[in-house]
C-alpha cells in the first residue's frame, strides 16, 4: 500500500487500504491519520468515512462517529455496513426505533448480512420483543453457522426465558467456535450455577476471576454483571469496580441527550415528596415485601409518588400499591429516559428511591440525570451502585456490615 502511495500520492483508496492494515496491527493513531489523508484527497470517500467512524466509536466519541456514518450514507445510501454501524451507535444511545430502521435497511441491501441480523436481535431484545430477537439470532446462525456471537446472543434469550439447558448448549457452541470469549464464558458460569452444576467449580471460578481482573485492568466493561458479582468469590473492590463501570455506562448514555442539569431549591415548601421508582410493582418479591409501605407514610408530612417502569400485570400487588400511593405514574409508556426524568423533576420530588439497582428492568439512566436533589437505593438491590449519582443506601448491618462501608 505504501508503494501504491509512492506511485500515486493522490490515490485515496491506497490510503484507506493502508489505514485498514495499520488498524489491524493495532496502530490506531497512524490508521486515523491515513483515513484523514484519504478524506482530504476525497471528502466523499465512503469507506474512509465509515472506517474512521469505527475508530471514533471505539474511542468513545459517539457523536463524531454518528456524524461520519451519516456522511458516508449521504455519499453512498446503499452502504449496508454503514447502516449497520450507525444502527449499533444509535442503539448505544438508547435510540432503539432509529437503530431498528437502519438494521432493516442494511438487511434489505444485503440479505445475508449475519452481523446485522444478530445486532438487530439485540435491539429487539432491549425492546422486550423476545420472539423477534429469537428470529434474528436464528437467521444469523442459518446464514453463518460458525457465528459465535449469534450463538451467544441466542443463549442469552434462552437464559432470560428460563430455558437454561438450551442456554448452556448455545454458550458451549459459542465457546467451541471462539474459545477466547469472556461474555459467553461468564454467562455459561452463571447458567451452570443456576442448575447447581458444580463440575470443575474451583477452576471455573479461578478463570472467571482472572477474566474480570483483566477487564478491569484494561478499563473494559466486565463480562460479569454487577448483580451476578455477588455469587462469585470476587473481592469487594472488584464488585465495587464492576458496579462503577456499569454506572459510567449510564452516564455515557445520558451524555448524548445534552440535557442541562436540573436546578433545585434548598428551601422545603409544604410536604416532603418521596418518589419510589421500580420495575417490580406487581407479582415480584420486591412488591411482596413493600406493598404496604406507600400507604403507611404520614400523609400530613409526606407526599408519595410511585413511578412504575413496567406495565400493569393485573395483579392485586400492583393495584394495592397504585391505590395506596397518593400518585401512581406509569413510566413504562415513556421510553425516553430524558422525558421520564423531566416528569419526575416536574413533580418536584425531593427524595427519589431506586428500588432496582442493577436488577432486570432497571433504568438507572433516569437517576444518572439526577431529577431529584437526594437519590437513594433501597430494598431491591443489596450491593453498591458504584454510582456518583446515588447518594445513600438504606440497608442494615447484616446485609451491609459497617466494617465494609468503604466498599459502598
Amino acid at each position: 500500500y505504501r508503494r501504491a502511495i509512492e506511485l500515486q500520492p493522490n490515490f485515496p483508496d491506497a490510503y484507506c487500504n493502508l489505514a485498514n492494515a495499520l488498524k489491524e496491527k493495532g496502530q490506531v493513531a497512524d490508521a486515523e491519520e491515513c483515513y484523514n489523508t484519504a478524506l482530504r484527497l476525497c471528502p466523499s470517500h465512503a469507506d474512509s468515512l465509515n472506517n474512521l467512524a469505527n475508530i471514533k466509536r471505539e474511542q468513545g466519541y459517539i457523536e463524531e462517529a454518528t456524524r461520519l456514518y451519516l456522511k458516508a450514507l449521504e455519499v453512498f445510501p446503499e452502504f449496508a455496513a454503514a447502516h449497520s454501524n450507525l444502527a449499533s451507535v444509535l442503539q448505544q444511545q438508547g435510540k432503539l426505533n432509529e437503530a431498528l430502521m437502519h438494521y432493516k435497511e442494511a438487511i434489505r441491501i444485503q440479505p445475508t448480512f449475519a452481523d446485522a441480523y444478530s445486532n438487530m436481535g439485540n435491539t429487539l431484545k432491549e425492546m422486550q420483543d423476545v420472539a423477534g430477537a429469537l428470529q434474528c439470532y436464528t437467521r444469523a446462525i442459518q446464514i453463518n453457522p460458525a457465528f459465535a456471537d449469534a450463538h451467544s446472543n441466542l443463549a442469552s434469550i434462552h437464559k432470560d426465558s428460563g430455558n437454561i439447558p438450551e442456554a448452556i448448549q448455545s454458550y458451549r457452541t459459542a465457546l467451541k467456535l471462539k474459545p477466547d470469549f469472556p461474555d459467553a464464558y461468564c454467562n455459561l458460569a452463571h447458567c451452570l450455577q443456576i442448575v447447581c452444576d458444580w463440575t470443575d467449580y474451583e477452576a471455573r471460578m479461578k478463570k472467571l476471576v482472572n477474566i474480570v481482573a483483566d477487564q478491569l485492568d484494561k478499563n473494559r466493561l466486565p463480562s460479569v454483571h454487577p448483580h451476578h458479582s455477588m455469587l462469585y468469590p470476587l473481592s469487594h473492590e472488584f464488585r465495587k469496580a464492576i458496579a462503577a463501570r456499569h454506572a459510567n455506562l449510564c452516564l455515557e448514555k445520558i451524555h448524548v441527550l445534552h440535557k442541562h442539569p436540573y436546578k433545585f431549591s434548598i428551601e422545603l415548601k409544604g410536604r416532603l415528596k418521596v418518589g419510589y421508582v421500580s420495575s417490580d410493582f406487581g407479582n415480584h418479591p420486591t412488591s411482596h415485601l413493600m406493598q404496604s409501605v406507600p400507604g403507611l407514610h404520614e400523609r400530613n408530612n409526606v407526599e408519595i409518588y410511585c413511578y412504575a417502569l413496567s406495565p400493569d400485570d393485573g395483579t392485586t400487588f400492583r393495584s394495592k400499591i397504585a391505590r395506596e400511593a397518593e400518585h401512581f405514574i406509569d413510566l413504562s409508556q415513556i421510553s425516553c429516559n430524558g422525558k421520564a426524568a423531566d416528569r419526575i423533576y416536574a413533580d418536584g420530588v425531593h427524595v427519589l428511591v431506586n428500588m432496582n439497582g442493577y436488577t432486570k428492568g432497571a433504568r438507572n439512566e433516569i437517576f444518572a440525570l439526577r431529577p431529584a436533589p437526594i437519590q437513594v437505593m433501597w430494598l431491591g438491590y443489596p450491593g453498591t451502585s458504584g454510582a456518583s449519582f446515588m447518594d445513600y443506601l438504606i440497608t442494615d448491618c447484616v446485609t451491609s456490615p459497617m466494617e465494609l462501608h468503604s466498599q459502598y
